[in-house]
């Protein structure tokens, strides 16, 4: 089978937000785009946590993208971010955001509920009025097509899903956010803690991190 041309994920830069090389300590947050408790961690590290990093910080935060399959609508909001990140990386992270952020208004968009009588079609007009301004959204759209009209070719993106789900299912990866510290599982990391608690945790102790 292929393997992925370049490294799985997306690095967020602590200053911005924005895609970046990665820092010597990587802090890997597994996250469903579609599931509360993600979008939780990923709104107070988007909002409050990477904006306190100083611009020079040795820490990367790289989104995992992974999809659960007892919400089938889910596969059509990953293929929607990773079909953005291919078009305009630089527009991904805001992109999850504006998916997060529909997902948790008061339309509730893309749950259970409101995808329970939604097309696919539907499903991806309503993902690509959240692309963006600047991003090509014919190309986004292309990219989220059929492949052909029989069988199951799937789309462009259908490749990119399978990297993504190998990805963390060799990691062992089963509940979202899950977070790995250093390529290693640290549990202690939850979707409720604050900035506060982000930041005690980055503090450095001694001449390393995270020695509890």
């Amino acid at each position: 089978p292929p393997l992925p041309p370049t490294q799985c994920g997306a690095c967020l830069s602590p200053a911005t937000g924005t895609t970046a090389p990665r820092c010597p300590i990587q802090i890997e947050c597994f996250l469903d785009l579609i599931c509360p408790f993600s979008a939780k961690m990923f709104t107070t590290l988007y909002n409050d946590v990477l904006p306190s990093l100083k611009d020079d910080s040795d820490i990367s935060f790289i989104i995992h993208q992974v999809v659960q399959p007892w919400h089938p609508q889910g596969t059509m909001v990953h293929e929607a971010a990773l079909a953005v990140k291919q078009i305009d990386a630089s527009a991904y992270v805001d992109y999850v955001k504006a998916i997060y952020d529909a997902f948790l208004g008061s339309e509730k968009l893309f749950t259970d509920e409101y995808a329970w009588k939604k097309t696919r079609l539907e499903m991806y007009d309503d993902l690509l009025k959240l692309v963006p301004g600047g991003v090509d959204l014919e190309a986004v759209k292309a990219l989220l097509m059929p492949k052909g009209t029989e069988g199951n070719a799937g789309n462009a993106m259908t490749q990119e899903i399978k990297w993504a789900t190998k990805y963390h299912r060799t990691r062992g990866v089963h509940v979202t956010p899950t977070v790995f510290v250093n390529g290693l599982e640290a549990g202690v990391v939850s979707s409720g803690w604050k900035k506060e608690d982000w930041m005690k945790f980055l503090e450095k102790k001694g001449g390393d991190f995270f020695q509890n």
